[in-house]
């Protein structure tokens, strides 16, 4: 068996360590999610200021036995690199996953980082599954959860007009891929308060700091990745942004489409912003589905008022995004 270097330069090798994950994916969870293959081999060929990706395979001839995707944070959490691996059930029990993770501290450790994190994803009531136990098994500690909602679109529209509402005081906006140049400032702003207030559990993390600059440079990557968005923005009586909403996907799957984030900003809080902007926003975004889809949201599970917003909505539970981290000396 050997290590393979993935870099996403060679098409060949990327499809193979693609399929990998994705095989996985598929026969292990009920609504699978993730990137398509072509938007991954685009991260992993970027020149990212903010991250690079980067993976290996394990390799025994010409068979792929399991692959691990790395992320390496450039701008805030340059100790932490994000790890997941994927084995082909084929394969399992027979130290695959294992020999992965050896190779991944080795270069962890190598570059000077101190923390490796991983997410698996586990039972929606206790978040336990195979990921967490290998993962608890060899050092990880859980740090925290996200419950994964899922909902077919397009959503009964009886459903949405008995939800959707004005709320005095407030206008609501809406813009597609671009952020309005008269928006940036408070929309980077937004970004960064919510990068700060949203649960974290025991994770260790640096808050991301937005500008319009990075806010912008952002979108042009997310266009280029053939990503769409549908925004909806929440304005007060001053003309500052109180909410926001942003739901989109890619062009290549259209049959999974994402809640990125719904955000309120805590003076703003309980006038019920987060389901005013959901709805106009699931309006935007259905009104150009040309096929059937699911929407996915995470939250964690102390951010009670959003999945109560999201069981309104019609949302059911899916599974746990595990969160656990494993200190290197």
């Amino acid at each position: 068996m050997q290590i393979v270097e993935v870099d996403g330069h060679d098409p060949v090798v990327f499809e193979k360590f693609f399929k990998v994950r994705d095989d996985v994916r598929r026969a292990e969870q009920e609504f699978p999610v993730g990137l398509g293959q072509e938007e991954t081999r685009a991260m992993f060929t970027a020149d990212d200021p903010d991250e690079r990706s980067n993976g290996l395979g394990l390799v025994d001839g010409g068979t792929w036995l399991g692959m691990a995707w790395l992320d390496w944070w450039l701008t805030e959490n340059t100790h932490i690199v994000d790890v997941e691996i994927a084995v082909d059930p084929r394969f399992r029990r027979r130290g695959v996953a294992t020999r992965l993770l050896d190779e991944v501290k080795a270069r962890v450790r190598a570059d000077g980082r101190t923390l490796l994190t991983t997410s698996v994803i586990g039972d929606p009531d206790t978040g336990a599954g195979s990921g967490t136990a290998f993962a608890q098994a060899r050092g990880f500690v859980r740090k925290h959860t996200e419950l994964h909602q899922v909902i077919e679109l397009p959503m009964d529209a009886a459903v949405v007009d008995a939800l959707e509402r004005e709320v005095p005081g407030y206008k609501l906006l809406q813009w597609r891929d671009h952020t309005p140049q008269e928006w940036l400032a408070d929309f980077a702003d937004a970004y960064t308060v919510m990068s700060r207030d949203v649960p974290h559990g025991e994770r260790t993390v640096e808050i991301q700091q937005w500008t319009p600059e990075r806010l912008l440079a952002r979108e042009a990557q997310r266009i280029e990745r053939g990503r769409f968005t549908h925004t909806t923005v929440a304005v007060d009586t001053d003309g500052r942004l109180a909410a926001y909403t942003q739901m989109g996907g890619n062009r290549e799957s259209p049959e999974r489409l994402y809640q990125y984030d719904t955000f309120v900003r805590p003076e703003h809080r309980g006038h019920g912003l987060g389901i005013a902007v959901k709805i106009p926003n699931l309006r935007s975004l259905q009104a150009e589905l040309e096929h059937p889809a699911v929407l996915h949201t995470w939250n964690a599970p102390e951010n009670a008022p959003m999945i109560a917003v999201n069981q309104k909505l019609g949302f059911r539970a899916s599974d746990q995004r595990v969160a656990l981290e494993l200190e290197l000396s």
